[in-house]
């Protein structure tokens, strides 16, 4: 019997590019991610289709944080960076200033649930940790975990770290965590499976707790020098943005002239 060969989806013949050759390098994207340092931007975890088992790394001992550290990301088309909140408390951005005159000046330009064509100026939960990726027959890698942190309460689907870090907290029915996935010892491995077929906008994740301990420092002896070498705690690896990067980020959002005005209004209440 003959197996039936599955052919690609056919390609709409007038989106094709008639003067590009197969070898011509895709066009680089444009999206400016600031939320890490360029130095370890390079580390950041991401999942392919099928299965990745990774080891949370615990919780380092100079580090201000626990083992996940909470960002606060503000988007914008063609990017996104740590709100200056995410480093110190209570610190305002230029977003801030641009929401609040905004809101004041011209507020039917704002984003909200009936106005979804506005202007979107407020932060977006994440969630960033370390994590030792697992595979058959290779040495262990040291990667950034960075994804959303959004809770579900506005509907929706949480986000893969909102996920991850409730996983990390279940309690069986005594209140007893059934298991710290974080512990150095006890803590286990995390399997996420990711699919995405070729109609779908975004992929879908399921979560999955190892059953045997993976004690790190097991793991640890396993890896190459420099993959250790690259831990460090988690607020070192965030970037924070000038006031005047901030502002150019917003001129992305806003037309320039009315950033001026924002601009204007702020320096002169001081």
């Amino acid at each position: 019997m003959t197996t039936p060969i599955e052919f690609a989806p056919e390609t709409d013949a007038t989106n094709i590019n008639e003067t590009a050759t197969p070898w011509a390098m895709p066009k680089a994207s444009n999206y400016e991610d600031m939320v890490l340092k360029p130095e370890f931007a390079a580390r950041r975890l991401r999942f392919q289709n099928g299965q990745t088992w990774m080891r949370i790394v615990p919780a380092l001992k100079a580090s201000i944080h626990g083992w996940m550290m909470p960002i606060h990301s503000l988007n914008y088309e063609g990017g996104r960076f740590a709100h200056p909140k995410t480093h110190r408390r209570n610190a305002k951005s230029v977003f801030d200033h641009a929401y609040g005159w905004t809101k004041q000046n011209h507020p039917e330009g704002l984003y909200s649930k009936t106005n979804k064509a506005g202007i979107r100026l407020l932060s977006d939960p994440m969630s960033l940790f370390w994590a030792i990726v697992v595979a058959e027959g290779e040495k262990p890698l040291t990667r950034l975990f960075l994804g959303s942190g959004y809770d579900g309460s506005r509907g929706g689907v949480p986000g893969l770290g909102y996920q991850i870090w409730k996983m990390s907290r279940e309690h069986d029915e005594n209140g007893n965590l059934v298991t710290d996935a974080a512990h150095p010892k006890s803590g286990v491995l995390v399997c996420v499976e990711k699919t995405k077929s070729q109609s779908a906008k975004y992929p879908n994740y399921k979560l999955r707790l190892g059953r045997q301990p993976a004690p790190v420092d097991d793991l640890l002896a396993k890896m190459a020098p420099e993959e250790i070498a690259v831990l460090c705690p988690l607020e070192n690896v965030v970037r924070e943005l000038t006031g005047e990067e901030e502002w150019q980020c917003l001129a992305k959002v806003i037309a320039p002239e009315t950033v001026a005005l924002i601009r204007a209004s702020l320096e002169s209440a001081v």
